[in-house]
């Protein structure tokens, strides 16, 4: 066993080399990690629970109503909240996708439907959606999703938008790794913000934050975000989180730079990893989909190395893995790997 829940070295396993977590591989940017520490003088109060000043600022950037968005304690908080929120009697989720959602919902006693994503279609969301959607009350899409890395086509995501509204259902877009693609404002849900859809982003992988945690969601409605705003808990946010948030957000140098490199990177690793023989899906992303044999994650661990798993998504078997796009000499030590791994 590789994995336990999620990427990350959760298990305490002795490696050199972690790509299991999607993680924006430039690391946090200094002006955070500055902030952050900044912020000290201030942990002997509680941290402002409204996240006023950082509300502000994200409504700001995305030019959105500050009362319309929720700050929570990373994405995964936010999609909790929203399903004991809002409780759907019935949600469609896609297959393979993030397991939390299907979790969150369950323990708030919905009933969940999947839609599968082929893989002859290299698992993209199409048009076969639509017929679904008119008998539940929440659909979930991520994009770009995780673990394939693909985004919803803008056309796409506009007809689901539409048909949500129509029905009165909501849609949750879970847009935490589309700064990585470059065409956030082409791609984004935002564009199509009716009153029932909820579009949720996270800072811990673009800026590199997983031990901070801090995420957002930007309501249709002011109703929906006062509902989400009170699932939670009261201080959902920390004082550093809060700070760090705020920085983050000037840094589109760092983020221009990021999408670069991840597409680049991408590219390569791609590239290496089907000359190699393994079968390398479609990627937006910073993480890749891929193919190989069942054992491989196993021989890379022995390696120390490690990559995800996805056996335990619906849909997926212990052939699939997901990688993470790390920095060349990371990506070139993973590529050497797999080599020695397949021939050996």
């Amino acid at each position: 066993m590789i994995n336990a829940a999620h990427g990350g070295n959760d298990l305490g396993l002795d490696i050199r080399l972690d790509l299991s977590a999607n993680l924006n591989p430039m690391g946090m940017p200094e002006s955070v990690r500055a902030a952050a520490v900044a912020s000290a003088g201030c942990w002997e109060s509680y941290p402002d629970p409204m996240c006023r000043e950082l509300r502000e600022k994200l409504a700001e950037k995305l030019d959105e109503d500050r009362e319309n968005i929720v700050c929570g304690n990373g994405a995964d908080d936010l999609i909790y909240r929203i399903a004991s929120a809002l409780k759907p009697q019935r949600a469609l989720i896609c297959a393979p996708t993030f397991a939390e959602y299907g979790k969150a919902l369950r323990e708030n006693g919905c009933e969940i439907r999947e839609h599968i994503l082929r893989e002859s279609e290299d698992f993209v969301l199409t048009e076969r959606i639509l017929g679904k959607l008119s008998v539940v009350d929440m659909v979930i899409i991520c994009t770009p999703n995780n673990p394939t890395g693909m985004t919803v086509p803008r056309e796409l995501m506009e007809r689901i938008a539409a048909e949500c509204e129509k029905n009165g259902t909501y849609l949750i877009a879970d847009e935490s790794f589309i700064g990585f693609t470059g065409r956030e404002k082409e791609l984004t849900a935002l564009n199509y913000l009716g009153r029932n859809t909820i579009v949720l982003r996270s800072f811990t992988k673009l800026y590199a934050m997983a031990g901070l945690r801090l995420g957002y969601a930007v309501c249709g409605s002011r109703a929906a975000a006062d509902s989400i705003a009170s699932a939670g808990q009261y201080w959902s946010v920390s004082a550093p989180a809060q700070a760090a948030g705020i920085a983050a957000l000037d840094e589109e140098d760092y983020v221009s730079k990021t999408v670069s490199l991840i597409s680049e990177e991408r590219q390569f690793l791609s590239s290496e990893l089907s000359a190699l023989g393994c079968k390398v899906y479609p990627s937006e992303a910073d993480y890749i989909l891929f193919r190989s044999s069942h054992e491989l994650g196993e021989k890379l661990l022995a390696e120390g190395i490690l990559i995800r798993s996805c056996k335990d998504y619906s849909g997926l078997d212990g052939s699939f893995f997901r990688t993470a796009v790390g920095l060349h000499d990371d990506n070139e030590a993973l590529v050497c790997a797999v080599r020695r791994c397949l021939d050996g």
